[in-house]
């Protein structure tokens, strides 16, 4: 039962960052803690410390990679604690699930939004201002944590 609630818990964390990605373009560090806090108990109760011990080496992993693609401009910073706040839940052996999910929702992202773009500046947007908008990743992060967790 507590599983099962933690695991709605860090599925709704990881909606909820992914909605105020798309509102704002930027996920707040208290989210990102509060969504490494409940993601490590879920690992935690699921599957104990080895578990959890699994799950902290992905997050750690998770958390250097995305401050290097960070350092490079290629992600947000938010972006990077984000999904390394996530994969507090995932352990190792459910890694690449959660990336290849990632990477894959990405990709869809980049396209809608490249459609989007193609569309709306048939309209009044310059080119200089549709440039200024923003992949809002944490939705695609958010998409990779749950199929990690209910698919992986």
């Amino acid at each position: 039962m507590i599983e099962t609630l933690l695991l709605v818990a860090v599925l709704g964390i990881a909606a909820g960052g992914a909605g105020w990605d798309i509102a704002r373009r930027q996920i707040p560090n208290l989210l990102c803690f509060v969504l490494a806090l409940v993601a490590a108990s879920y690992a935690l109760q699921s599957g104990g410390l080895s578990l959890l011990g699994s799950a902290a080496l992905h997050a750690i992993a998770a958390l250097l990679a995305g401050m290097a693609l960070f350092a490079f401009g290629a992600i947000g910073g938010g972006d990077a604690k984000f999904y390394a706040a996530g994969a507090f839940a995932v352990p190792l052996s459910k890694a690449l699930v959660m990336l290849f999910a990632t990477v894959s929702a990405g990709l869809l992202l980049v396209i809608i939004m490249a459609l989007g773009r193609r569309y709306v500046s048939r309209d009044n947007y310059s080119l200089s201002e549709l440039r200024k908008l923003q992949l809002p990743y944490g939705v695609a992060i958010a998409i990779g944590l749950c199929a990690a967790l209910l698919f992986g």
